[in-house]
């Protein structure tokens, strides 16, 4: 027997779908079945097809999401809460608004040693070396930050911070203490948190207060 595809696919279709239907019923009857058959079998597929995607994108499947905050090549790189790209100077550049801020505070550690930079980031706890028993100032920051640290505010609302490896002194890595909710309500979020420049190598000091 010969025919197009769509009517072979029709005869498929009507492969034991169609058991109760005799000889006695007319050639159309049958065809048209086999037809309805196969527009059921589509819309199944479809509402297949969608109820995947959706599970995907509720369980999170990788797809158009952010990339891993790998390490910067020069080009900006994603991350959950900023952008960090690493200048042809050597400086390391992270990007965010004011509300992403403070949304990761691991994702930027990472991101931050991986371009080459030295940090401790920790959220509610502050860190200072044990000799030091300076306080911070009402920014936040401590003694010698403001050489490593650079800060942009743009326009558009976003704010840049230039880290400067080179300008670290040897054996110190900048210590990063987000407030937490808590400190936030105390401080009304200025500061919203605290930068000081602590050895490495050594047990640090650490509480709760940030001011020191």
């Amino acid at each position: 027997m010969t025919g197009s595809d769509d009517d072979i696919d029709v005869l498929d279709a009507l492969r034991g779908s169609l058991d109760d239907i005799t000889m006695a019923v007319p050639v159309e009857r049958i065809v048209a079945e086999g037809r309805a058959v196969r527009r059921r079998r589509r819309r199944v597929a479809v509402a297949a097809v969608g109820a995947t995607a959706a599970v995907g994108l509720a369980l999170g499947a990788p797809g158009y999401g952010h990339p891993s905050t790998a390490p910067p090549t020069g080009q900006n790189t994603e991350a959950v809460a900023f952008t960090v790209a690493k200048r042809s100077d050597g400086k390391v550049a992270v990007t965010w608004t004011k509300e992403q801020y403070f949304k990761d505070p691991a994702g930027l550690q990472k991101a931050l040693r991986a371009a080459g930079f030295p940090v401790l980031v920790r959220t509610g706890v502050f860190c200072k070396g044990p000799d030091d028993h300076t306080q911070v100032d009402r920014h936040g920051s401590g003694a010698g930050v403001d050489k490593v640290v650079e800060r942009e505010r743009r326009g558009d609302g976003t704010v840049v911070f230039v880290y400067d490896p080179a300008a670290m002194p040897a054996h110190t890595q900048l210590s990063i203490g987000y407030l937490n909710q808590v400190q936030l309500a105390v401080t009304h979020g200025r500061p919203g948190s605290v930068e000081r420049l602590v050895p490495t190598g050594v047990a640090l000091k650490c509480g709760t207060d940030w001011r020191g």
